[in-house]
């Protein structure tokens, strides 16, 4: 951090890298060369907000990937999260790739998260537009439109629960379908 309310962050990653077996991972990394690397440059309000209030860009590169066959490439995501009065934090994020194995080639997200009496709870609404990527599912796919509702609920002070609802239309991994609806819950505790 530069200044007080300015970020940078970089990284490199192994573009094979497979979370369920992290000793591959690892042995990749050194012997194939195949890399994602990404840098980001942000805006955050304070250290205590750096979630909720925060504005950034991110670019990355991913090198082609041989055995794999995926081509190298390449995106940007700039992504945009405020909190207004302690209540109403809206939020919108647009992306951009160009092959790399990245799914969407455009997408553009918005909505807002809903903080009631509980500063903890949060009420979050979003929507979602997705062009998916030509180089991963071919060409003519139609665009998928995602909406997103949830309520977390913090349950005890190291327990929340989430219930949430999603409404996908023309998924890409399900071209069959028109329309699917998920019904989802997350719990997280943290001791």
């Amino acid at each position: 951090m530069p200044k007080e309310n300015i970020y940078f962050l970089a990284g490199i990653a192994d573009a094979n890298g497979a979370p369920t077996n992290p000793e591959d991972s690892i042995n990749s990394f050194f012997s194939d060369g195949e890399f994602f690397t990404h840098v980001e440059v942000g805006w955050i309000s304070s250290w205590e907000k750096r979630f909720s209030d925060n504005i950034h860009l991110t670019i990355w590169h991913a090198d082609e990937r041989n055995q794999a066959q995926v081509s190298n490439g390449w995106g940007a995501a700039f992504s945009f999260s405020r909190l207004f009065a302690e209540t109403w934090e809206p939020f919108f994020r647009v992306g951009y790739s160009e092959d790399g194995g990245a799914l969407w080639g455009r997408s553009f997200s918005a909505g807002f998260g809903y903080h009631p009496g509980n500063k903890n709870d949060v009420l979050g609404v979003g929507v979602n537009w997705s062009h998916p990527a030509e180089d991963v599912f071919g060409p003519g796919m139609d665009d998928q439109y995602t909406a997103e509702i949830y309520y977390r609920f913090q349950v005890m002070k190291v327990l929340t629960v989430t219930p949430d609802v999603q409404l996908i239309i023309d998924p890409a991994l399900n071209p069959q379908e028109s329309l699917i609806l998920v019904f989802g819950l997350r719990v997280r505790l943290v001791l």
